[in-house]
């Protein structure tokens, strides 16, 4: 589809909301259906106007990715210019998100969200190797403030990384680290575990659709 021919035939109020859209998704959001009783408009828009918005976006080197299965929406740069990387103690979290995201998942239970509290995430760790002194709370706060940066997370607001509060796992995690490489995450996770020092390494990146650990 031809943007600039297809673009004028939509009705004033359509080519707002067609700004608001790519506005959002080159802002760096990630657009889902929202909850049943707050439906995401823009959600609905982008599945309906698919190839408009992402003729629109390849003219600056974008893509659309609309990825019903896991109820997602987002602009993707085809040379990677978003790519992000992590530390070791992101690349741990972000893991052993990931691995309680896949286990939800095969649980097939009536959900449609994978929560858990930060007390939980520190039982992982420790379960993975990860001596609980070496997870500050102050770190591990950072650590997922940073993940919810790039909509990997949500959190609470006023979030503190107590272990009461709650980590709400975005399906994007299922993007970012792919299913097929679940088991050798596990693998690694235990190794990132053991080494003791955070500082100075890169263990996971997060580029378009995949991330690997380093």
């Amino acid at each position: 589809m031809e943007f600039c021919s297809e673009y004028p035939k939509l009705e004033n109020a359509l080519q707002e909301h067609f700004r608001r859209v790519v506005t959002r998704l080159l802002s760096g959001h990630i657009i889902t259906p929202g909850e049943a009783l707050r439906p995401d408009r823009d959600w609905r828009f982008a599945e309906r106007h698919q190839d408009l918005v992402d003729s629109y976006l390849r003219i600056g080197g974008w893509r659309l990715d609309l990825d019903r299965s896991n109820q997602l929406c987002r602009a993707i740069h085809e040379s990677g210019e978003q790519r992000v990387r992590f530390n070791k103690l992101e690349s741990l979290v972000l893991c052993c998100l990931r691995l309680a995201y896949h286990e939800q998942m095969r649980a097939a239970n009536e959900t449609e969200r994978c929560v858990l509290k930060v007390g939980e995430l520190r039982e992982r760790l420790a379960l993975a190797g990860r001596a609980s002194s070496l997870v500050q709370r102050r770190a591990l706060g950072d650590a997922l403030k940073r993940l919810q940066r790039h909509a990997l997370v949500a959190l609470d607001r006023g979030f503190q990384g107590d272990d009461i509060e709650s980590i709400t796992v975005s399906p994007l995690v299922a993007k970012v680290l792919a299913p097929d490489k679940v088991a050798e995450l596990a693998e690694r996770m235990r190794a990132y575990a053991s080494q003791s020092s955070d500082v100075g390494e890169e263990l996971v990146s997060e580029d378009d659709a995949s991330g690997e650990p380093a």
